[in-house]
């Protein structure tokens, strides 16, 4: 008999150390989902960020560009109207690439948080459900 109450009695130490192992384990996988949507959505906006800053820095090199060809432009000319026409034909175009570029990039990356906010309930419920299925099945 006292072999018999010794197992029960380790089977029941079992039940709570695995309960509270399982607990853990629940809470390190929706810990990690978490961690993993939200590394995802971080990593989107790093690559989202760098693009912008690749645009900004492409515009910027544009418009020293068009301000170095205006220059050079001006020095030739024997006129000082044709140059300074000429001058403000090249920096306006700039300016129009560049608007347009910086514009481009905004549209990106509204669409891109309007895909992320699209997309966070969808991430709620995998998370939910990542959460919930391991504790479903044990019961």
């Amino acid at each position: 008999m006292a072999g018999a109450k010794g197992k029960i009695r380790e089977r029941s130490r079992r039940k709570g150390k695995e309960g509270k192992y399982l607990s853990d384990q629940l809470e390190e996988k929706f810990v990690g989902a978490k961690t993993e949507v939200f590394s995802r959505i971080s990593a989107k906006e790093a690559e989202i960020r760098a693009k912008v800053n690749a645009e900004r820095t492409k515009a910027e090199r544009l418009l020293e560009d068009a301000k170095g060809e205006a220059a050079a432009i001006r020095r030739k000319a024997t006129l000082e109207e044709i140059g300074k026409d000429t001058h403000a034909k090249i920096i306006a175009a700039a300016r129009e690439e560049v608007a347009e570029i910086e514009k481009s990039t905004a549209r990106e990356v509204a669409a891109v948080e309007q895909a992320g906010e699209k997309r966070l309930p969808q991430a709620v419920d995998y998370i939910v459900d990542a959460v919930i299925a391991p504790v479903a099945l044990r019961e």
